[in-house]
């Protein structure tokens, strides 16, 4: 087959597979009617079972996948990059052909080091640095940015069109088969938008530097997989037929044909992308089978030095010590909430920062952390309940989580199983404080057996007529936390009624 053949079968599949990341994230509330798992590309991705597994020390059977990727790797190089990934679609896609600026080779090592130190973190129980895997990032970005950004942008347009009576019948069709399923009529707030967008739009910006930056200097899947290609089956070559004439150099999205040493490339940095084969005016560019002669390839002045491996190790165990000496009350905030049956497991060891929980969530009451409970803790789940509560009959995030950080529990045990307690502001709250009428907490709670009774106070109003009122109280043996009645408490600003974490709520109310 012609190179300029599979380079268009190439980028057919880069943009299958964007479509398909696309189509499973917008399915994600949708888990029983998608044909696929919504963590599809978790389980394909091999930077993410080797530190879950590492980390939660067990082997997580639906990161197995990640071997095909491996073996693909393997036989054929960095294809995953090149075809598949859809962080580096996004890359080349936002990258321009050629920029001035001339990148010293030797940054290209920083995404091995970023690799290993995660291994490294990962070995020591803290998987604190995997938000920087490329999938992770991509969901992270478009659950807290890119969507709620296209829905604002979309209503927005829709509410301007609604003033013009010929469109409303077009646009009540639009709203029922697509906008509503698509968006699900939720105004998506996300507290960590901010930060998430402009280390995006960072990523994005260094393409000026250099085409594909990330995907060259930064990128720790990247880097595994070039360390695992260097042993490739199939890699380019070039035949005596070469005229010089540059082109596939220039063309290279990663930069790595040396035109100095006759036009040769790196396995662990080409991503066969087939452009510089399809580009040659003399056909003199081939990937072809070593096996008969297989041997790692040539070393590079920016493959990792075994001193660098070593103060790679050093910095992750001196990072790790100084996470565990951070003050508890840092790492344990009396809010920082998790998701159901976190508790049940080594929560921040196993959880990977990937999103997929925030994503699925449908009240959008989980939310990602930034420095809630510690550095290292970052971009892990909690529940906010002022912006969204835990439905009692939802397990969406338990369903989903690719790594068992959030565990598989049923329906049933999520709904018994408390993730927080709730505690009443006297001072705040209406009956209590003001002497008004409100009972909308005990009304709320979902629970069969309500974890919130009414005391009946007889009180003195104005007229120095006895009035009855209802005052509620948190029945902390039934309560889960779920957050339903911080939610709707009609309190302005701050919640009367506030749900903490299980250890403060104990200790608060016991006075420990």
């Amino acid at each position: 087959m012609k190179a300029g053949s599979v380079r268009r079968i190439r980028q057919a599949v880069q943009i299958a597979s964007f479509g398909l990341f696309m189509l499973l994230f917008a399915w994600a509330v949708y888990l029983g009617r998608s044909p696929l798992p919504s963590d599809l590309f978790y389980r394909f991705d091999p930077l993410i079972a080797a530190t879950a597994m590492l980390a939660g020390r067990a082997v997580k059977a639906g990161l197995l996948y990640s071997l095909i990727t491996l073996a693909a790797s393997v036989l054929f190089g960095r294809v995953w990059c090149g075809w598949i990934c859809p962080f580096g679609s996004l890359m080349e896609w936002f990258s321009p052909r050629s920029t001035n600026v001339k990148v010293p080779e030797r940054w290209r090592v920083v995404k091995f080091l970023l690799f290993f130190f995660l291994i490294f973190a990962a070995i020591l129980g803290s998987q604190s640095g995997v938000f920087l895997d490329p999938i992770s990032m991509l969901t992270r970005t478009m659950t807290t940015v890119l969507w709620p950004g296209l829905r604002f942008l979309v209503y927005g347009l829709e509410s301007f069109l609604y003033q013009f009576d010929l469109f409303w019948p077009a646009l009540d069709t639009l709203n029922a088969a697509i906008l509503l399923p698509l968006f699900q009529g939720i105004e998506s707030v996300f507290i960590a938008s901010l930060p998430v967008f402009l280390f995006f739009a960072v990523l994005v910006g260094l393409n000026q530097v250099a085409e594909r930056f990330w995907c060259r200097y930064l990128c720790p899947l990247g880097g595994y997989l070039g360390l695992v290609s260097r042993l490739a089956v199939v890699r380019r070559e070039v035949t005596p037929d070469c005229i010089s004439c540059d082109r596939c150099s220039r063309i290279c999205p990663t930069g790595t044909i040396d035109s100095e040493r006759s036009y040769a490339s790196d396995p662990a940095e080409c991503t066969v992308c087939y452009d510089c084969a399809a580009e040659c005016p003399v056909d003199a560019i081939k990937f072809k089978s070593h096996a008969n002669a297989l041997k790692a390839a040539q070393q590079k002045e920016y493959d990792p030095q075994r001193r660098q491996v070593l103060l790679t190790a050093a910095g992750a165990l001196g990072g790790v010590a100084l996470a565990g000496i951070e003050p508890v009350r840092r790492r344990e905030s009396e809010r920082l909430i998790r998701p159901p049956g976190a508790t049940l497991t080594d929560f921040t060891a196993i959880c990977m920062r990937c999103g997929e929980c925030v994503r699925v969530c449908p009240t959008q009451g989980l939310q990602p952390s930034l420095t809630e409970g510690g550095w290292q803790n970052i971009f892990t789940p909690r529940l906010v309940p002022r912006l969204g509560y835990c439905s009692y009959n939802c397990d969406a995030c338990i369903r989903t989580c690719p790594t068992g950080a959030i565990p598989p529990i049923s329906k049933e045990t999520k709904q018994k199983t408390p993730i927080g307690l709730a505690s009443i502001n006297t001072d705040r709250c209406l009956p209590w404080a003001y002497d008004t009428l409100c009972s909308v907490c005990e009304e709320m709670c979902p629970l069969p057996d309500k974890a919130i009774t009414l005391e009946e106070v007889q009180i003195t109003a104005k007229a120095d007529q006895p009035t009855v009122i209802f005052r509620p109280h948190v029945l902390r043996d039934l309560c889960i936390g779920c957050g339903v009645c911080e939610y709707h408490c009609p309190v302005g600003g701050e919640a009367a009624i506030q749900v903490q974490t299980l250890t403060h709520a104990n200790s608060f109310i016991t006075g420990i």
